[in-house]
């Protein structure tokens, strides 16, 4: 009996070993840890974490559009004043890296094995939009050895070669799109809903934007051309590429997030800003303003703080006397702008203006009262009377490059670092350095993120050498 329990138990075993080992990598799958996942997954990711990363108000709001002074600051005004955090420059260059860059060089590899053109097309703009982002705000960068986990130390490249492959990685999604195969989930895409048509143009939109960029150092008047003549870029503003926020934090306007949610008020209108747009009898005023305690719209000059404390009453640099942005601008669904229809017609003006693109001045001014009336509707607003005006319209080139980028900069309101890239490249409107400020120089670039100098030690003492120094003001090759 003995023996017959023992070949009985042992019978059993055999036979449960034999059936565990047929399910056993069924049974040891984790369903909430998947090994791999469809490509277009990685999109919404990498789309929310760039508009973070450059909409977040200790970003693009401290260090964009107060250095462009369309915003100023009547309290904590640090940043304002030149002297930003440096864990907040860190971070910017680790999200983008991490979040943009490297998720869309994972989502063109899964596309390219599951044979998604559409899908590369897409990896290869969002890859494009960080590569560009990063260079314009810190200078020479890692592109050629980044994101490559086999390389601990990358070389920073020169600007020149970054933009190059930049421009490079818009063609090749050009190409793809234009031809594309595989569907873009629409829940996945936040910017366009899977609509491979619109990110077709947003390709080629960018890509105008970063060859008039770079126009100051080389003849791109071909490029440009071709681009226009090849009619696939935005053509309204429903082609725009904006990201569109929900109506809860953490998932809402960055904006919203901090000046109401956070309750940091100390956001306000810039001067600069109200004398512009009040000289040019703009209603675009009331729109990017809120009224003050008594009723009025006040901006406050650029800086303070330093010598002279913030809030100020004897100067009137309060927070019941300085107006706040305006309530459209603070609403927690409001769009992130990645490139619009508005900015695009303005660098098209500028083209014709400068004769990069046919058309001469005649040309320049249609694409520039193209762009102040989309900019109008995107505020909701009716543009007829006031380019109506006769001190809108210009006559001679110089009149017309003056023009032209005061537009885009008031077009430019809620994208802060996009504002005061293209302040930098222009030096329209001219503005002065702020008050009491650490540098006595707008800024014309970011410091590198503190660990690279230890981490990377070389190849960052070539990039700040080659820069002049690991300074806020030293000069981008386009500037």
């Amino acid at each position: 009996m003995k023996k017959f329990k023992i070949i009985f138990l042992a019978l059993i075993s055999i036979s449960f070993a034999t059936s565990c080992d047929g399910d056993f990598e069924e049974l040891n799958k984790d369903p909430n840890n998947p090994v791999a996942i469809p490509a277009d997954l990685v999109l919404g990711y990498a789309q929310r974490q760039f508009s973070n990363a450059t909409y977040g108000m200790q970003r693009g709001g401290d260090m964009g559009a107060c250095w462009a002074q369309l915003w100023s600051k009547v309290q904590y005004n640090d940043e304002a004043r030149y002297v930003p955090r440096r864990g907040v420059i860190d971070a910017i260059w680790n999200n983008i890296y991490t979040l943009t860059v490297s998720e869309a060089t994972a989502m063109y590899d899964l596309a390219e094995a599951d044979g998604n053109t559409n899908l590369q097309g897409v990896a290869l703009v969002m890859q494009a939009i960080g590569y560009q982002t990063l260079t314009d705000l810190y200078g020479p960068i890692p592109y050629t050895e980044a994101v490559n986990g086999a390389i601990l130390k990358p070389a920073y490249d020169s600007e020149e070669v970054v933009y190059d492959g930049v421009i490079d990685l818009l063609t090749r999604a050009s190409s793809l799109l234009a031809n594309g195969t595989g569907t873009i989930t629409a829940s996945s895409d936040l910017y366009y809903g899977g609509d491979a048509s619109k990110w077709l143009k947003l390709a080629n939109s960018l890509k105008f934007r970063a060859l008039m960029r770079i126009s100051g150092t080389k003849n791109v008047s071909s490029e440009l051309s071709a681009l226009l003549s090849g009619g696939q870029m935005f053509s309204s503003n429903a082609d725009s590429a904006e990201l569109v926020y929900l109506s809860v934090a953490p998932d809402a306007n960055p904006i919203w997030e901090t000046v109401v949610d956070g309750n940091r008020p100390e956001y306000k209108i810039g001067l600069a800003l109200v004398d512009i747009l009040e000289g040019l009898g703009d209603p675009r005023l009331e729109a990017y303003a809120s009224p003050n305690a008594s009723g009025d719209i006040v901006g406050k000059p650029a800086g303070f703080g330093n010598q002279t404390p913030l809030p100020n009453e004897e100067l009137g640099y309060t927070y019941a006397n300085i107006s706040g942005l305006g309530d459209f601008y603070l609403q927690p669904e409001l769009p992130a702008v990645i490139m619009s229809y508005s900015q695009l017609s303005f660098l098209m003006a500028e083209a014709a203006n400068e004769g990069f693109i046919s058309g001469g001045i005649p040309a320049a001014k249609n694409y520039y009262y193209q762009g102040i009336t989309a900019n109008f509707s995107w505020n909701g607003l009716d543009a007829a009377s006031y380019i109506a005006q006769e001190n809108l319209n210009f006559a001679s080139q110089s009149d017309g490059r003056n023009k032209i980028a005061t537009q885009e900069w008031i077009s430019l309101f809620s994208q802060g670092f996009e504002a005061w890239t293209e302040w930098r490249r222009t030096n329209i409107p001219a503005l002065l350095p702020a008050a009491e400020g650490a540098e006595s120089s707008i800024p014309s670039r970011l410091y590198y993120p503190t660990l690279e100098a230890s981490l990377n030690k070389e190849n960052y003492d070539s990039a700040a050498s080659g820069l002049g120094g690991d300074l806020l003001t030293s000069s981008l090759f386009w500037q």
